[in-house]
């Protein structure tokens, strides 16, 4: 396992403590983070990329963030995959990382009320997150 797969699990992990302990706002941080570590593991892993490759993208894509390139990267991994249902869990990953981020920022920058209900969202849409990222492990 590499170290990025135990931090993702850590991360699963710390966002179910945080989630019992009533302590909803930093839910979303971990849950959100824990996928992110996932899509990383598969751009090392599976894809055999670099760190290097991974910033010159940034570079060339000035509009986009590095979370959103990593993740159209590994979207684009999963459609060209071809394996069972990769058009399916393609739409759904992409769908749900990108709810999942939303949820993230409005837990750490805005100032809002962040409750049970997002909390438990986003531990529902992290995990169903890494379901479909642990098919392409």
């Amino acid at each position: 396992m590499s170290n990025l797969s135990n931090k993702s699990e850590i991360n699963v992990d710390a966002a179910k403590l945080l989630n019992d302990k009533y302590l909803y706002s930093a839910v979303a941080h971990c849950a959100y983070y824990a996928c992110y570590q996932k899509l990383k593991h598969i751009w090392l892993y599976q894809q055999h990329k670099t760190e290097q490759e991974l910033e010159i993208l940034g570079r060339t894509k000035t509009r986009m963030g590095s979370h959103e390139i990593l993740i159209n990267e590994i979207c684009s991994f999963i459609k060209n995959s071809r394996s069972k249902n990769f058009i399916e869990d393609s739409r759904v990953n992409n769908n749900n990382i990108l709810q999942l981020k939303r949820l993230r920022r409005k837990a750490d920058y805005e100032d809002t009320v962040f409750d049970s209900t997002n909390s438990s969202k986003s531990i529902s849409l992290s995990n169903e997150i890494i379901r479909v990222l642990n098919k392409y492990l």
